[in-house]
C-alpha cells in the first residue's frame, strides 16, 4: 500500500529550496550584524584611546602653563628692579 502525500516531489524540493534561501538570507544578515558590531567595538576603542591621549596632553599643557607662570613670576621679580635701575641711570647720565 502506497503512502499518499499531499505534495509532489517537485513541490517539496521547491519548498526545501525556499527554506534554504531564507536561511541563507538570515545568515547573511547575522554576519553583517557581527561585522558592524566588530567595527563599532573598534571605533569605541579608538575613541577611548583618543580620550586618554587628550587627557594626557591636557595634563601636560596644564603642567607646562604652571612652569611658564612660575618662570615668568621669577623673571619679573628678579629683573623688575633692574629695569627701574636702568631708567634711573639713563636719567642721571642725561643730566650730566
Amino acid at each position: 500500500m502506497a503512502c499518499s502525500l499531499p505534495h509532489t516531489d517537485s513541490e517539496i524540493e521547491a519548498l526545501v529550496q525556499r527554506l534554504i534561501n531564507e536561511d541563507k538570507g538570515r545568515q547573511d544578515v547575522l554576519l553583517n550584524l557581527a561585522f558592524q558590531f566588530e567595527d563599532s567595538c573598534a571605533v569605541r576603542d579608538d575613541l577611548r584611546k583618543t580620550r586618554e591621549m587628550l587627557g594626557y596632553i591636557s595634563r601636560g599643557a596644564a603642567q607646562l602653563q604652571k612652569q611658564m607662570d612660575a618662570k615668568s613670576a621669577w623673571f619679573q621679580e628678579k629683573y623688575s628692579g633692574r629695569t627701574h635701575g636702568w631708567a634711573v641711570i639713563r636719567l642721571l647720565s642725561s643730566q650730566v
